[in-house]
């Protein structure tokens, strides 16, 4: 084992830490509501910017979060301020934080919040989409899980009861690998899961604005059922 991964060999000891989840929830709408869950080192107010949903009039709610723990990126300026859903690397088996932990913690602030039982969209791009399924686990009135740049891990979505799962994808994608993505939605049927998987061409590993008005009617379309 190299010594960059020496130290995950060693033992650990649990502890308990308060961390804030900072969220914004736009007004009220009979629609229902879109949980937005922004990438790794990224954060929610970035996210709906680039969607142009930022103080934009929408036909839903939408409850955007920042992940709980801070992954700041450092530039000439300063610290730029970024956080993370969760920390696991299945490929080498590295574990430190569950994402079902930060799952749990998501469903009580939506709880709180007055919005256990609205219907509801998961929106997630890149680790907020890997996370998405875990937080439907937690939650009720899941209308679709929508998902952008990620993957469909099989070990959530076998825990949910069957509902739509729509697979976005750039064709110019260099972080998440396009054909892996694919084949990982493809086996959301054998679990009962529908929906589709769409390849947009020109995108790369980005939230951006020419995907919006797929992601807003696609939203639309599952929360009032058409």
């Amino acid at each position: 084992m190299s010594d960059k991964f020496q130290m995950f060999t060693w033992p650990t000891r649990p502890y308990t830490f308060e961390l804030p989840l900072r969220y914004h929830l736009s007004a009220p709408s009979e629609t229902g509501l879109v949980i937005c869950l922004h990438g790794y080192q990224d954060h929610a107010l970035s996210m709906l910017k680039r969607l142009g949903w930022w103080q934009a009039e929408l036909p839903f709610q939408i409850l955007a979060v920042n992940g709980p723990f801070p992954v700041p990126i450092w530039s000439e300026s300063g610290f730029i301020e970024a956080y993370s859903w969760y920390f696991r690397e299945a490929n080498r088996r590295i574990m430190l934080v569950d994402p079902m932990q930060t799952a749990q913690a998501l469903s009580r602030l939506i709880s709180d919040l007055g919005h256990g039982s609205t219907p509801k969209i998961l929106f997630g791009f890149s680790q907020g989409g890997y996370l998405a399924p875990y937080l439907a686990t937690q939650l009720t009135n899941v209308q679709a899980i929508l998902g952008l740049g990620c993957g469909y891990p099989l070990d959530a979505y076998s825990q949910l009861t069957p509902l739509p799962v729509l697979g976005i994808h750039g064709d110019q994608d260099e972080r998440v690998d396009l054909a892996q993505s694919q084949k990982e939605h493809s086996a959301l049927t054998s679990l009962g899961h529908m929906g589709h998987f769409q390849v947009i061409r020109g995108l790369v590993h980005r939230v951006e604005l020419s995907v919006e008005p797929l992601i807003r009617s696609l939203a639309v379309k599952y929360l009032l059922g058409e």
